[in-house]
């Protein structure tokens, strides 16, 4: 080792000191100035950095995203960040020192990237080269580094190529950005905005044409919607319209343009029609509409003689808004019609059980119909309605009528006569009160009556309606009446004609036939009825007067007086007549009930009556009707039947009579007992009754016959039940003059026959109501049993029928045939009995001795022997006697 580091330490480098720079050196000094050429480069190169702020960043790839210019690259995308409000995010991007000058304080960024969608692709190149950013310089001078993206592509892009125009829609319909502009169905241009109006009533669409076919478009072009599939109902049936299968998923607009227009401005302004019909071409005209004529402002109908010859196009209102203009437009061929003479008439759907028409307006709207005239040429006209129209023509004659209530009618019903239709309404409405008289009637009906049938409207007609159904709650039950099913459901009018030939302008309308027959005819205004009641009856102010069910007036007021109530009743003037000298009113509200042995009566009275109370009257003679100077008014209809004709019956006082006892005629009351009273004097007793007004004529005459009906109970059957609980008496009425006094008799007055007397030594079982028998039929019977003269003897006074009284001979036997007769001998009991009717009621029989002649008729009065009883052989006759 000693060795080595002697040997190191023995060698001396030979060191030399540089005269000059060093050749090394040379290398650095060329590599700092290549990295500061570069760095210079870089930054011109780098050009102008600005900020652009979009919403998010998807789509955006810092050092990679590019920013372009009509394809040329003009920038490129160094940073992406966030924003300090957190809200969206900008870009650090480079802008090459030449593009620069597109840096204006109104230029616009949006982001490019591939598209698809049913107008077609967009954005296709960014599907090779990746997506970027589009610029589009603006035309201000001020210079600007910060800048907001839009979301999608400017929509004026292409503003200044070839012609733009506007297109005033009430829709977008089928339309899209994109959507093709065509002619003849070659695309000239296309949409590239749209926006809602101010009024937001209708929508602005933006549309450029191609600048070769600018030449297309004129003052007179019509632009029509073609996109998707187009129907239509019309005359023709169902058309079906398909276009092409882009304008289907897309949306197009057609346009077709006259030969004699003119040039048009930019943004010349044109109306998107709906279709090709609602655009057809032809002479422009204006319509005036009336209110309410429901007609389709979007290509309904012009028709002649069923032959379409325009169309409507528009509708607006005037300037002043005082009316409705339609726009329309009519074939050329059809020019010669456009005069001042010339009519449009509104056709309106109306469907009802008498018919349809138009029907096709349900779904398409009301059309008009042109109808030629002569005079000059003209291009504004009024439309007006058909029944206006056959007005004008003379084919119908207008009148009115008047009432409180329309009745649920409107304007088509029919007027009938006799169940034909002559005529309809064609306007229902209020009428003014300054021209109604005193505003009593508030309700009018213009009516139109078809000129055919105009003579039967006459001075007097009365008019009532008729269409509809009407329920009445009365003393015979619920009382509905349905009209015919077409009257039903439509409603209508009646009337009957009456009068002079003379048409009045306005007529009554009544609510029923039965009140037009009542009414005077001409009779307005109204009359006060002063009516007098112990009590308060169950009304109320505005409770109906009625006559016969039918309202005829209404209760104004009431107040108490001394002793009772006046209820003041209005009538009105053409009613006023069936108030007589006869008139009686009564008690019209409630429910009435009458129990008795023929059952349970329930009087109902009308509906309204029962809510409201009612008072009724109607001519009955013979009742007290009045209290001083005012009307009575009864407490109920039965009540007021009471107070018929009083007369009077007299009876010894065997019959049990009381009061309020009826008094029938077969079995229906026509009276009643009012008073029972014993006269001593005369040791009978006097009868009160009334005899109810209605029947007064038939009953209190002489000749009538009342007797106490008695049940009768027999073998032979069972009469008069009912007066085992409820006595009655019953009246056989007579036929002669006026009398109110009558003797009550004890039993029914047969028919007058042949009176007889009969001697016998005892009475037996004879009395008064003993049959008369021949031959076991009863022809007759015992009417009188008393002592003779000397009292020696039993008179017996009977009552043959006139139709059997031929078989009472001169010569004829008389034997009673009451009970049973017995008789024991040797040879045993014979025991002789008659029939178990006669064992009840006894009986006297009689026969006619057999001769070759027999003898004449007795004569009335003759007298014969009552015999105890029969002889066999007399029985054994069969006497034959001729009837004559």
């Amino acid at each position: 080792m000693s060795d080595q580091k002697s040997s190191q330490t023995s060698y001396v480098p030979d060191v030399r000191k540089s005269k000059g720079l060093s050749p090394l050196w040379l290398l650095p000094i060329l590599t700092m100035l290549l990295a500061g050429w570069l760095v210079m480069k870089s930054i011109h190169d780098a050009g102008q950095r600005v900020q652009i702020y979009f919403s998010d960043a998807a789509g955006l790839v810092a050092g990679r995203t590019t920013i372009r210019y009509q394809g040329l690259e003009v920038g490129m995308v160094r940073d992406i960040n966030l924003s300090e409000d957190l809200k969206s995010i900008y870009v650090d991007a480079d802008i090459y020192p030449e593009a620069t000058k597109l840096l204006k304080e109104d230029t616009r960024f949006w982001l490019v990237k591939p598209t698809a969608s049913l107008s077609g692709v967009t954005g296709l190149d960014a599907l090779v080269s990746g997506n970027y950013i589009s610029i589009k310089p603006g035309e201000s001078d001020e210079f600007e580094t910060k800048f907001h993206a839009l979301d999608s592509a400017p929509t004026d892009l292409h503003v200044n190529q070839g012609l733009n125009i506007k297109l005033k829609s009430r829709d977008l319909g089928g339309v899209s950005i994109g959507s093709q502009i065509v002619y003849k169905k070659i695309p000239i241009g296309e949409v590239y905005s749209y926006q809602l109006d101010d009024d937001a009533k209708s929508i602005t669409i933006r549309a450029n044409i191609q600048e070769q076919y600018r030449h297309l478009i004129n003052d007179r072009s019509r632009f029509w919607n073609v996109s998707g599939i187009g129907t239509s109902i019309g005359f023709d049936g169902v058309d079906v319209r398909l276009e092409s299968m882009s304008a289907l998923l897309s949306g197009a607009i057609a346009v077709d343009s006259p030969d004699d227009g003119e040039p048009v401005d930019e943004n010349s302004q044109f109306r998107l029609y709906k279709d090709l019909k609602t655009a057809g071409r032809g002479i422009p005209i204006k319509i005036a509409l009336p209110d309410d004529n429901k007609v389709s402002g979007e290509g309904a109908p012009i028709m002649y003689r069923g032959i379409e010859v325009g169309q409507i196009t528009d509708l607006n209102l005037s300037e002043g808004r005082e009316v409705i203009l339609a726009s329309a437009a009519i074939q050329p061929a059809f020019s010669d019609m456009l005069t001042s003479g010339t009519r449009f008439v509104l056709e309106e759907a109306k469907v009802s059980l008498y018919g349809i028409e138009n029907i096709t307006n349900l779904v398409r709207g009301n059309f008009l119909t042109i109808v030629p005239g002569e005079g000059e040429r003209a291009r504004r006209f009024t439309a007006i309605r058909k029944n206006e129209f056959d007005q004008q023509q003379e084919k119908s004659i207008m009148i009115r009528l008047v009432s409180d209530n329309s009745f649920g009618l409107d304007s088509g019903a029919n007027v009938l006569y006799k169940g034909i239709v002559v005529g309809s309404i064609i306007k229902v409405g209020l009428l003014d009160a300054k021209n109604a008289e005193k505003a009593k009637h508030e309700v009018f009906m213009d009516v139109l009556i078809d000129n055919e049938y105009k003579h039967l409207i006459k001075s007097n007609n009365r008019f009532y309606v008729t269409g509809s159904a009407s329920a009445e709650l009365t003393e015979s039950g619920l009382s509905v009446t349905v009209p015919p099913a077409k009257q039903l459901l439509s409603g209508s009018i009646s009337f009957v004609t009456q009068g002079s030939n003379s048409i009045l302008p306005q007529y009554q309308l009544f609510q029923s036939k039965s009140l037009a027959e009542l009414a005077q005819y001409n009779q307005s205004g109204s009359k006060v009825l002063s009516l007098f009641a112990s009590e308060l009856p169950p009304i109320s102010k505005g409770s109906p007067l009625l006559y016969r069910n039918l309202p005829v007036g209404s209760v104004s007021d009431f107040r108490l007086v001394d002793g009772g109530v006046i209820v003041n009743a209005t009538i009105e003037n053409r009613y006023a007549h069936l108030v007589t000298a006869q008139t009686v009113f009564w008690n019209r509200s409630g429910v009435e009930i009458d129990a008795s042995l023929a059952g349970i009566s329930v009087k109902a009275q009308p509906l309204k009556s029962l809510i409201k109370g009612g008072i009724a009257f109607d001519s009955i003679p013979g009742i007290e009707n009045k209290t001083g100077e005012r009307w009575k008014l009864y407490q109920d209809h039965k009540q007021a039947r009471k107070y018929g004709r009083v007369i009077s019956l007299e009876t010894d006082g065997t019959q049990e009579v009381a009061q309020g006892m009826p008094i029938k005629y077969q079995g229906v009351k026509v009276g009643e007992v009012t008073l029972v009273v014993p006269n001593f004097r005369r040791e009978i007793v006097d009868i009160t009754a009334r005899i109810l007004p209605e029947y007064v004529d038939n009953i209190a005459v002489s000749g009538s016959h009342f007797w106490l009906t008695e049940p009768e109970i027999g073998l032979g059957g069972v009469k008069n039940l009912g007066a085992l609980v409820a006595k009655s008496i019953s009246v056989e009425p007579g036929k002669g003059d006026a009398k109110f006094k009558f003797i009550l008799a004890k039993q029914k007055q047969d028919e007058q026959g042949i009176s007889f007397t009969l001697q016998s030594e005892q009475r037996g079982s004879v009395q008064v109501g003993t049959p008369i028998l021949y031959r076991q039929i009863e022809v007759g019977q015992v009417t009188d049993v008393r002592l003779g003269e000397f009292a020696d003897r039993v008179m017996t006074r009977i009552e043959i029928q006139p139709k059997y009284a031929y078989l009472v001979r001169q010569n004829s036997v008389f034997w009673n045939v009451s009970g049973v007769d017995v008789s024991i001998g040797i040879t045993g009991a014979n025991i002789k009995a008659g029939t178990i009717d006669s064992l009840v009621r006894g009986g006297i029989a009689f026969s006619t001795p057999e001769q070759q002649n027999i003898a004449p008729v007795a004569k009335s009065g003759h007298s014969f022997y009552l015999n105890p009883r029969a002889e066999e052989s007399w029985i054994k006759w069969h006497t034959a006697i001729p009837k004559p």
